[in-house]
């Protein structure tokens, strides 16, 4: 029983350690266990599952390394998303604050032409009346030149 149960257990640990350490999966507990059960039960056994396990825990070992590589990388890479983003909404408030400013002088020249254009009108009005005077006296002034020449003929 317990030489089906070691049998079944080298099978399912694997018999070559180059095969299980290039399947690259990280071991969990129940395969390191299982891999030191055959190896202290499995008497000459012992010899082929100790370069597995040895194998597979330097696999494991180095995802660790490369999860914790990854992690830093991405840390790395939200630092510089942060950045980024940190630049693009500084940048997105200094484009807002100069449309705000345009808006402010677009408003102030506004302001500027509606005054202009009234003082436009007025003027146009003061030209007017002064045109109508001007036509008015220049018939006086006919007026009594002929009047004028009616007393002198």
């Amino acid at each position: 029983m317990m030489q089906e149960n070691l049998g079944y257990l080298l099978a399912v640990v694997g018999t070559d350690a180059a095969s299980a350490a290039a399947a690259g999966e990280p071991l969990t507990l129940s395969q390191i266990v299982g891999y030191l059960v055959a190896a202290l039960i499995g008497g000459g056994a012992m010899w082929k599952v100790l370069p597995i396990l040895m194998a597979r825990l330097a696999v494991s070992a180095a995802g660790a390394k490369s999860e914790k590589d990854a992690i830093e990388r991405l840390e790395g890479q939200l630092a510089v998303e942060r950045q980024a983003a940190e630049a693009a909404r500084t940048s997105a408030n200094e484009a807002y604050k100069q449309r705000n400013d345009l808006y402010l002088d677009l408003a102030k020249v506004q302001a500027e032409l509606a005054a202009l254009n009234e003082r436009t009108a007025y003027q146009a009005q003061t030209i007017e009346r002064q045109n109508t005077l001007i036509a008015e006296l220049t018939a006086q002034v006919r007026a009594l030149q002929g009047e004028v020449r009616g007393k002198v003929a």
